[in-house]
């Protein structure tokens, strides 16, 4: 209900104060949480009538937890924000409010829910105990001062096209472990910037808001034998969200990864605050983002749970007929 905003923001407040026991899953390091919680976005979402948005909210005699959920063009939910009140039963409404996220989803016909959490007690077991599983960890770089940015270098760099996308997965299939792969179940089509590129979105290339997030330059490298060597996207952010980029290169190249920094820097704008989440399997990425002024700030697990159980395809074998 609309009178359902005030007690919402009430809940944001409390585990924003305390958010070793509140804050359960965040997309944003906790210094941008702010980015999740707009009252308009709030509102529109609690009435049902925000196109990406979908507001959640647990209350027994008085309000114990909310959830702001993104509604994604693929066929999967995001949990952007689920805060609770510091204290016991908040973590219980946590839980409910978790199980009715993944309810609901179902009931839509989606595929998967994700989250990401900060590691802590409190996150994790509430995830583990709503049926969630753990694909990776992610770790916030955040840069700070102004990134060096240039547009001069000796590298072939040009912006990536529709026509890119089955060399864009090939690149994502080369540097990405199996286990995340088969968490987030992108395809070509996915990669096609002509389409719906869903594999640009939260939360798979990268974390963060995307209602507050607008996409920006996507460039791409390509090495001798003219298949795409690395890739940087950019994301401007809107208010007090962060701008975000997210690096990727086929090699550990430290220099082609910082080569990228630089250029893609010139499309942002001095106004936000630069960050790019960064896998365990990226560490070259890193220690290029270290070079270049960046430092850790915050570190997250990525969870998903799974709603449709994956058939797998029949296949005809050989038989040895006497």
């Amino acid at each position: 209900m609309p009178t359902d905003v005030r007690a919402v923001a009430e809940v944001f407040r409390l585990a924003r104060a305390n958010p070793e026991r509140g804050m359960v899953a965040s997309v944003l390091p906790l210094s941008f949480v702010m980015a999740l919680a707009d009252p308009f976005t709030l509102l529109r979402g609690g009435l049902g009538i925000h196109p990406t948005a979908r507001l959640f909210v647990e209350s027994q005699g008085r309000m114990r937890a909310a959830a702001l959920v993104y509604l994604a063009r693929r066929p999967e939910w995001v949990v952007l924000l689920l805060a609770a009140r510091p204290d016991p039963g908040g973590a219980d409404g946590a839980f409910r409010v978790l199980s009715e996220v993944c309810a609901a989803a179902a009931r839509e016909g989606m595929q998967r829910v994700f989250a990401a959490v900060p590691d802590q007690p409190v996150s994790r077991e509430t995830l583990f105990q709503a049926g969630f599983y753990s694909y990776t960890t992610e770790t916030w770089y955040v840069a700070s001062g102004p990134v060096t940015a240039t547009t001069k270098t000796t590298r072939s760099v040009r912006p990536a096209r529709g026509r890119d996308a089955h060399d864009l997965f090939k690149l994502y299939l080369r540097t990405t472990p199996h286990a995340v792969q088969r968490a987030e179940q992108l395809t070509v089509t996915d990669f096609d910037l002509d389409r719906r590129a869903g594999a640009l979105a939260p939360p798979h290339l990268l974390e963060g808001n995307p209602l507050s997030m607008r996409r920006g330059a996507m460039l791409i490298t390509r090495d001798g034998q003219d298949a795409i060597d690395a890739t940087y996207v950019g994301f401007h952010g809107r208010g007090v969200h962060p701008h975000v980029c997210k690096l990727r290169t086929a090699h550990v190249d430290v220099d082609l990864a910082r080569d990228l920094i630089r250029i893609g820097a010139a499309s942002l704008d001095a106004h936000h605050a630069v960050a790019s989440p960064v896998r365990p399997y990226e560490e070259h990425v890193a220690r290029a983002l270290e070079s270049e002024g960046f430092r850790p700030v915050a570190g997250a697990m990525l969870f998903v749970k799974e709603l449709a159980v994956r058939i797998e395809e029949r296949a005809l074998a050989p038989a040895v007929v006497r």
